[in-house]
């Protein structure tokens, strides 16, 4: 029962961050559209900021399953790299308010949501390692992990960029993918 609860408050608690963002939303009308009281969302999630890393948690899952679903058997390892930058910049834009407060106003934001959360982002560093190993055979397991962080990092900073200048970030996924699958196979 509890983690129905959870699932169905996370789920009401997406449509709040994404359309007031996290600073105008308001556990109080969280707990009146869930239909259940401030002390339940508490008692299940601690904090606001805990209900929130919770959100997070819950994106990336299914944002990893939707990557999943995107790729095909004949998709090759550049492929697979563009899709998995699509379909972030996609979601980003789509949950522009959702990170927006947080992103803006702290530089470290991407650093402290990865540091806080209990490394969601696992599944899809062995995913793009898997990628990296296959564009430069020459990576050894430790290098192809070390680059899809590196990755991760690379693509943050396309966003960060996106919420300062206010421009069209699904307009960089050729550029990002281009620069990055260009260091990972060592171009000059």
């Amino acid at each position: 029962m509890h983690e129905l609860k959870k699932e169905l408050l996370l789920k009401e608690a997406s449509t709040h961050f994404e359309e007031a963002g996290y600073e105008q939303m308001k556990v109080a009308d969280l707990a009146k559209a869930a239909g259940v009281s401030i002390g339940t969302i508490y008692a299940i999630f601690d904090s606001k900021e805990g209900l929130y890393m919770a959100y997070i948690e819950h994106q990336i899952d299914i944002f990893f399953t939707e990557l999943q679903k995107s790729i095909t058997s004949d998709d090759d390892a550049e492929k697979r790299i563009r899709t998995y930058i699509n379909l972030k910049f996609s979601y980003y834009t789509q949950k522009r308010k959702a990170i927006e407060q947080g992103a803006k106003n702290n530089p470290l934001f991407f650093n402290t949501l990865y540091s806080e959360l209990s490394n969601p982002f696992q599944k899809i560093y062995l995913f793009l390692s898997e990628c990296f190993r296959e564009l430069n055979p020459e990576l050894d397991q430790g290098q192809a992990i070390r680059m899809a962080f590196v990755l991760n990092g690379f693509s943050d900073g396309y966003v960060s960029q996106w919420l300062e200048l206010q421009d069209d970030l699904m307009s960089r996924v050729d550029e990002a993918c281009s620069l990055f699958i260009c260091m990972i196979k060592g171009c000059k």
